[in-house]
Parts: C-alpha cells; sequence; structure tokens
C-alpha cells in the first residue's frame, strides 16, 4: 500500500501544472490558517493619518493593497476573508458529495423502486432554480454563515447523484461484486471495500467542484446581500466595493478578491482533476 501510495503521488507530482495549482492552494490554505495573525489591522479597523481618515489609497508601502472607502486597509480583509471562504468551500464540497454519494450509491446498487423513487427526486431537485431557491432558503432560515453552507449543500448535490449512480450501475455488475455477493458479503461490505475504492477519482473530481461551487455562490449571495456582515469574506468584499461606487476607480479594492475567488477555485478545481488523472491511471494498470 505505501508503494502504490509513493507511486501515485510521484505520478501526481509529475505534471508541473498540478504543482503550481498545489502550491497555489496550501498558500490558500495558509492565509485561512495564519492570515488573521498576519493582518496588519483589523478586518473593521478604520485607519487614520495625521487626523484623517486614509480613503481609497492606492497601493503603497503602508497600504500594499490600498485601502477602501471607509479607510480599512485592503490588504488585512483579504487575510481575514480567506477563513470563512475557505471553510465554506469545504464544509459546503463535503456536504455536496455525501448526499450525491448517498443518494446516487443507494440508487444503482439496488435499483428497482429504490432506484426510481431517489431519481424522481433528483428530477425534480433539477427543477429547482438555484440562486432564487438560496435566497427565499436563506431568508427563511436566517441569513448565517452555517446556514448559507447547509442550504448551498442541499441544492447542488443533483448533478453529482446522477454521475455516482451510473457508475455504481456499471460496477456492480462486475465478476468481483458478483462473487462477493455470492460469497454471502453484505451490502455494506460490497459497497465500502469494492465499489467506493473505485470511485475515488470521481468523488475527488466533484468534491473539488462542489468546493469551487460553493464559494462562488456564496460569494454570489454575499454580493446580494445574503451573508453575514461581520465575516469580511471575499464576496463580502466585493459587494462593499459595489456599494461604496467606486468599484471601478478603486480597482485595487475589487480585483484583490476577484482574483483570489477566481484563482481558488481554479486550484482546487484542478487539484481535483489531477486526482481523478492520477486514480484512472492506477486503475487502468491494475486492470491490465
Amino acid at each position: 500500500m505505501l508503494r502504490n501510495f509513493r507511486s501515485a503521488l510521484r505520478l501526481y507530482l509529475s505534471d508541473r501544472l498540478t504543482v503550481v495549482f498545489l502550491c497555489g492552494f496550501l498558500f490558500a490554505l495558509f492565509l485561512a490558517a495564519f492570515g488573521p495573525r498576519l493582518a496588519p489591522y483589523g478586518p473593521n479597523e478604520i485607519i487614520f493619518r495625521n487626523g484623517a481618515m486614509v480613503e481609497l489609497q492606492p497601493p503603497s508601502v503602508a497600504h500594499p493593497l490600498g485601502t477602501t472607502s471607509r479607510g480599512q486597509d485592503v490588504l488585512s480583509r483579504l487575510l481575514y476573508g480567506a477563513r470563512p471562504t475557505l471553510t465554506t468551500g469545504l464544509v459546503g464540497g463535503s456536504i455536496i458529495v455525501s448526499l450525491g454519494l448517498a443518494v446516487g450509491v443507494t440508487a444503482g446498487y439496488y435499483g428497482g423502486r429504490v432506484d426510481s423513487v431517489l431519481m424522481r427526486l433528483t428530477d425534480f431537485a433539477f427543477g429547482v432554480p438555484l440562486i432564487p431557491t438560496a435566497i427565499v432558503l436563506a431568508a427563511f432560515f436566517g441569513v448565517g454563515f452555517w446556514s448559507t453552507i447547509v442550504v448551498i449543500g442541499l441544492l447542488l448535490w443533483r448533478n453529482n447523484a446522477r454521475v455516482f449512480r451510473s457508475q455504481v450501475l456499471q460496477m456492480r455488475e462486475r465478476e468481483h461484486v458478483q462473487a462477493a455477493k455470492m460469497l454471502g458479503a453484505s451490502d455494506r461490505y460490497i459497497v465500502t471495500r469494492h465499489i467506493l475504492p473505485n470511485m475515488g477519482g470521481m468523488i475527488a473530481l466533484f468534491f473539488a467542484l462542489g468546493t469551487g461551487l460553493t464559494i462562488i455562490i456564496s460569494a454570489s449571495l454575499a454580493f446580494l446581500g445574503f451573508a453575514e456582515l461581520e465575516l469580511p469574506s471575499w464576496g463580502l468584499m466585493l459587494r462593499n466595493a459595489y456599494q461604496s461606487g467606486y468599484m471601478a476607480e478603486a480597482w485595487w479594492w475589487t480585483m484583490t478578491s476577484g482574483f483570489a475567488i477566481s484563482l481558488t477555485v481554479l486550484c482546487i478545481f484542478m487539484l481535483g482533476r489531477g486526482y481523478e488523472r492520477v486514480h484512472e491511471t492506477n486503475v487502468s494498470e491494475f486492470g491490465d
């Protein structure tokens, strides 16, 4: 097992572009973990110099990413916003994949009426508009950090559920799965030992997609005003820049949070895509 892990890791890191995205994601995790300690100012601290508020200052030595219209340091808000933004994405991605796996694996493995009921539920979920429903649910349950994550997770599991179901439909007919059934293996044993391990690449890919989509949608909801104002997320930074009326003039204010969201989502997706490539390569070599 250790030899297989080393070979998989070597194959994963053999792609230079994947290494670049890995470094980018690790840097984002570093900011999420230590950003508040590295920030020179508080996220909502108003900076004064010579008795006057330092507002809309372009990047300088004192403020590398400039200041906002309220005299707040953009770099500090960016560092403080990394933790809630990444936490939202990772937790939301976990919820999306967990629900998708539960529905897809159950429907694909048992088939029959169970499959029919779960797929009709998935079809209904596909008919639900994403952003409007998220706004309604966020308003109903209250605008909060965790409630927003749960709402997004409850709406985005539908895509991967169908893909997981199609994979399980193929895997349950394979010889080693049929042999395990003939030997009296339990459904739980077959799913956890013979089906889920062969879906590792697809699970990683959809986790990456779910994480990225959660970050983007939570930023969109924050931009529309459905977010906690106390949490300086990157989406809330975009909203504040838009509300100030200086979104075009204060480019350093808007571009930093926008680039942070875009690059983080890109790194996460490409890491998931890279792991899927490695997993499929190992599976094909094992099959050969």
